[in-house]
């Protein structure tokens, strides 16, 4: 199954593996020039160096693990139900006031390119998706049902 993500998140997503591969090649070079300072063993600027490219090997790989995408188009976003690509207002019972949560996929967490991203898979995802305004729900959150309602639905805005 594809992972949904946004137009502008995907086009974020390439710039950000091909800043990953860059950033590859560039400690490559430094695992190089550290090597050929003799002893590996004590050779700090070479186990900093293999310790970056481990990190930049698995943050590509984690993002690569997402692919096939479905790349959502800001004009396909309904608003008449909560779905992926909106930005929820919710509010929760107790609190003064509601919150804005953005209804995306991992990509865009990953990223960090919203703020309060919740994801389309996580369970307060799935326990909003198809809600509409002034629709209710409960989760159970640190063992105690917690009740919600969601008072707003918009697009979320290209940035």
């Amino acid at each position: 199954m594809a992972t949904l993500i946004l137009r502008d998140t995907h086009r974020a997503l390439e710039e950000k593996m091909k800043s990953l591969d860059k950033l590859k090649k560039e400690t490559s070079s430094k695992i190089r020039d550290a090597a050929s300072h003799g002893d590996l063993k004590e050779n700090a600027e070479y186990h900093a160096a293999r310790e970056e490219q481990s990190f930049i090997v698995r943050k590509t790989q984690m993002l690569q693990t997402h692919s096939p995408f479905q790349i959502i188009e800001y004009s396909e976003i309904e608003i008449n139900r909560v779905g992926f690509g909106n930005k929820v207002t919710i509010h929760e019972e107790g609190k003064d006031e509601a919150e804005d949560y953005y209804l995306l996929g991992p990509i865009e967490f990953e990223l960090d390119l919203y703020p309060l991203i919740v994801t389309i898979h996580s369970p307060f995802g799935q326990a909003i998706v198809g809600k509409k305004i002034d629709e209710d729900f409960t989760l159970e959150i640190r063992g105690k049902e917690t009740k919600f309602t969601i008072t707003a639905i918009e697009k979320i805005s290209a940035e």
